[in-house]
């Protein structure tokens, strides 16, 4: 049983071409796929390697406008407008006045969202109470305004200032708007600063005061 009969030959034995086939497209495949894999890992840390970190912009001095006058000087965007330039001397507010509007310095009702203006004058009072006595005009202007706080002092190129801030509304919008004082020599100077659609001072407002520069206190 299960011997084939004497002179019966045996069947021949099955073809496996089909196989081979199959097995060497397996591997062909996964051939592909480790290349494709590792080809993207090559990409990606080389890509990573080659990435600088881009460093922030800083506005160039073809940005800037220098101001300087007998006791300081300071910055501030070359989009800005000096309104002192563009007014008749006699309507000019204090030694020096910018603006991100152009607006007449004598429009007291059209007022700039962004202002700094600076006073130089001869005083009998020290800067503190010059700034306690005129701090109730910071708000002039506006449509309503709290009464000013006199605050922590602000310090401009290592010197000490005196403050005070005033907070109100115009147009619908806050504002707010901040008064500094300092002796020098024999003079006051005053710096009255506003930022209206804000509670704040802007950066720009900001950025103008950190440029400043006392040349001859």
């Amino acid at each position: 049983m299960g011997h084939p009969y004497p002179g019966q030959q045996p069947p021949p034995p099955r073809p496996r071409t089909g196989l081979w086939i199959a097995l060497a497209c397996v591997l062909i495949v996964l051939v592909l796929v480790f290349l494709a894999v590792t080809g993207g890992v090559v990409y990606l840390v080389s890509r990573d390697r080659g990435a600088q970190p881009v460093p922030p912009e800083t506005p160039s001095a073809a940005e800037l406008v220098n101001v300087e006058l007998e006791f300081f000087s300071f910055s501030y965007p070359a989009t800005w407008f000096d309104l002192n330039a563009s007014a008749d001397p006699a309507d000019a507010v204090g030694v020096a006045e910018i603006a991100d509007e152009d607006i007449a310095p004598d429009d007291l009702y059209n007022l700039p969202t962004n202002s700094v203006v600076v006073y130089l004058f001869d005083s009998d009072l020290h800067a503190v109470m010059t700034c306690r006595t005129q701090a109730t005009w910071t708000g002039f202007g506006w449509d309503d305004a709290e009464d000013p706080e006199e605050i922590d002092p602000i310090t401009l190129d290592g010197k000490e200032l005196a403050a005070h801030r005033t907070r109100g509304t115009h147009e619908g919008q806050d504002v707010v708007g901040e008064m500094y004082c300092a002796d020098v020599a024999d003079d006051v100077v005053q710096i009255v600063v506003e930022t209206h659609g804000a509670t704040e001072l802007s950066p720009e407002v900001q950025g103008i005061l950190d440029s400043w520069v006392w040349t001859d206190a």
